[in-house]
């Protein structure tokens, strides 16, 4: 339970950190991600995953005892980058320590408990969010930050009693080779390959979505003491997709619905570009019930085809790639906001609708 991000934006423009900076800050968090990410993988597949998810989860908590006392582009810099390295330790490892832990006959589950996993963080993040913007009307907006730093003080506890399966095939034998066997093995799969394409198109063009709903309702007139409410709405209608998600996929293949979801997601930020309104909060509440859905659909693909002695480097992989996308979208939309938000939002709709029509 984060309070901090529901201001997050605000706090970091408090401390003169400008909207160019804060995409330059994302990028450095996606490039870090983007260099790192296979060689993790590849360590959380050849060593215990339970110590990198607590490693990942202590640098966390660092990274925001940072920030809080950052009051120049150098300290959120550092920030940021424990952040990542946080993120890219724990990538890969926990939903292949998940998997794992489903042996035994029980793989079948993995959607359905994956998307539980991540209803319970919406819920605490609703949570967080509620709190968050209730704090900041009365406090300094710091008080989130310190709340945030408790949080994940506790979250680094609570990943002491992971539980290592006991039986997992590990290749003795370390070589560069392994750096690439993710992305072999992607491309190996036509269909997986497209609808990987397709799937980190629309995610990552999303996160803009995440990071800057309250830049977008701010230029639309929504006053700040919404911000709480949207936060929640946003995380809420989330909840159906990642609960419902090992359920639809009964009523057409997983690979229909994720294309389905990618051409939506590249329409609605043309809506919001092109006719910017209150409305666009409600057009970016559908497109988050969309993506509630999209992220364990997309995992189940994966990892119900992917080898064991690969499972986290393959899932690094494509968060790779992910980070990777959120680089490029980084570019176009520092492009767009010399003029506007809204033209930033207009030209990732475009560009996500032309990577779903090459990847068909």
């Amino acid at each position: 339970m984060i309070p901090a991000y529901v201001i997050e934006r605000l706090f970091w423009e408090s401390r003169g950190i400008l909207i160019q900076e804060v995409v330059y800050l994302e990028m450095v968090y996606a490039g870090i991600i983007v260099l790192l990410e296979v060689p993790t993988g590849v360590w959380a597949d050849q060593t215990t995953r339970r110590r990198l998810v607590q490693i990942g989860v202590g640098l966390e908590w660092l990274s925001f005892f940072i920030l809080l006392y950052s009051f120049t582009f150098t300290g959120f810099f550092v920030a940021i980058s424990c952040s990542a390295v946080g993120s890219v330790i724990r990538s890969g490892a926990e939903n292949a320590l998940l998997y794992e832990s489903l042996q035994e006959g029980h793989e079948w589950k993995f959607e359905r408990i994956l998307g539980r996993l991540n209803a319970i963080g919406i819920v605490a993040a609703v949570t967080a969010a509620l709190s968050g913007s209730l704090l900041a009307q009365h406090f300094p907006m710091e008080w989130n930050y310190k709340l945030s730093i408790v949080s994940l003080m506790m979250a680094t506890v609570c990943s002491l009693f992971l539980v290592e399966p006991t039986q997992r095939e590990v290749e003795e034998r370390l070589t560069w080779g392994h750096l690439l066997k993710g992305f072999r093995f992607i491309w190996s799969k036509k269909q997986l390959r497209h609808v990987t394409i397709g799937f980190l198109a629309a995610v990552s063009a999303f996160n803009f979505l995440d990071e800057f709903w309250q830049l977008y309702a701010r230029d639309v007139s929504i006053p700040v003491y919404w911000f709480g409410v949207i936060s929640s709405g946003l995380l809420l209608i989330q909840l159906p997709g990642q609960l419902f998600a090992g359920v639809i996929v009964r009523f057409a293949p997983s690979e229909r619905w994720l294309k389905r979801f990618g051409w939506t997601i590249g329409g609605g930020f043309l809506f919001l570009g092109m006719f910017p309104s209150p409305i666009g909060i409600v057009v970016m509440g559908l497109l988050a019930l969309l993506y509630g859905a999209m992220e364990p659909i997309y995992f189940g693909i994966l990892h119900h085809q992917v080898p064991s002695s690969i499972r986290a480097t393959t899932e690094s992989s494509v968060s790779m790639l992910w980070h990777l996308g959120i680089l490029l979208f980084g570019v176009v939309f520092i492009v767009g906001t010399v003029w506007s938000l809204f033209l930033a939002l207009i030209l990732i709709g475009f560009v996500v609708w032309i990577v779903h029509a090459i990847s068909r």
